[in-house]
């Protein structure tokens, strides 16, 4: 999940010089150039066999005269990965592998209802020691727009918990990606200090570490973004963390920066399924490049989740978003949250 540097890529993608006409070596040397990002950037691209995927690509291309007329050949390219969530550009269109389609059907009525209203943090509290939160998507990339959506997360925790707080719920079932630094910096008093996640590259190198300090993130010894103040010290609550199919992205890299705190349990379903971190490239022309998964997310020890994030207790459906009485799954939360108080 780099969120800052791919909007960067993304930006300069979209305002590459113009160029009109193509050479044919012009046009080999830009299919080279996609293959060579494919086969040497992307998590999925070992145990391919690129002898042969780079041969079709070329034998697809063989008529293409200008960059937008290699788009069926770089698709075809694209595809081999079996890369779920990156996407190419060619000719500013983009495209993802259509083999991959979100499992809409997973989706209860009741989510697709909450989350049609659009993103917004919900906050309550369900008793007199337990505090429900849910956190939405959010996109925001400057300083300031980070800095606030951290601080409103902290605003609605300070306003619902108080000393006799004995069970948090971090609801993340609306939750289908963005930037995930706002977030953990919102919860970082729940979280605690320290390493909350590690990425390694396509080679298995780990090139990112993300490390929470006094509230506030570090991305190898850069502090980015952090809370002004504190409301509470959270690390040592108990925490349940509801997932469902709707959390992806950065909402399962949440999810994955609470496996292993300790007082803590996952309840739901499956998330999505988008837990590789993307990044961009640059091809030469016009609004053409390649946005892929160039690592894994992983927990603060190193394990890896390439298909999804799973709950250790299992609860289909039963979704009242709204009505948490009715709620299987934050009942569920509330049952195991009772059985763990334990002593401020």
């Amino acid at each position: 999940m780099k969120p800052v540097r791919l909007f960067i890529c993304l930006f300069f993608l979209s305002c590459s010089p113009a160029l009109f006409a193509q050479p044919v070596d012009s046009v080999r040397r830009f299919i080279d150039s996609a293959l060579q990002i494919l086969q040497h950037e992307s998590v999925f691209a070992k145990g391919k066999n690129w002898k042969k995927i780079k041969t079709r690509t070329h034998t697809l291309a063989a008529n293409a005269t200008t960059y937008a007329a290699t788009a069926p050949a770089l698709h075809y390219a694209f595809n081999q990965l079996g890369d779920k969530h990156g996407w190419i550009v060619i000719d500013g269109k983009d495209y993802r592998n259509e083999s991959f389609k979100p499992d809409t059907n997973r989706i209860s009525t009741d989510i697709k209802a909450a989350a049609a209203k659009g993103p917004a943090i919900y906050a309550r509290k369900l008793n007199d020691s337990i505090t429900w939160i849910s956190i939405p998507f959010f996109g925001g990339q400057t300083s300031a727009a980070m800095n606030r959506f951290a601080a409103r997360i902290q605003d609605s925790l300070c306003k619902y918990t108080n000393s006799s707080t004995s069970g948090l719920i971090i609801d993340l079932r609306l939750n289908a990606g963005g930037n995930i630094f706002p977030m953990l910096v919102g919860l970082s008093e729940i979280l605690g200090d320290g390493i909350v996640g590690i990425s390694k590259n396509a080679k298995g190198t780990v090139v990112n570490s993300t490390v929470i300090i006094n509230h506030g993130i570090r991305l190898n010894d850069t502090i980015t973004i952090r809370l002004p103040r504190s409301c509470n010290d959270f690390s040592k609550v108990p925490v349940a963390v509801i997932i469902g199919p709707v959390t992806g992205s950065a909402g399962e890299g949440i999810a994955i920066a609470f496996k292993g705190r300790p007082h803590t349990i996952l309840v739901g379903e499956a998330t999505a399924g988008y837990t590789s971190s993307n990044q961009g490239f640059l091809l030469p022309g016009t609004d053409n490049g390649i946005v892929t998964a160039g690592e894994f997310m992983q927990d603060r020890f190193g394990n890896s989740y390439p298909d999804a994030v799973y709950p250790a207790i299992k609860i289909k459906g039963q979704d009242h978003f709204f009505d948490p009485a009715l709620d299987g799954k934050i009942n569920a939360a509330v049952r195991w949250l009772q059985k763990h108080r334990i002593s401020h």
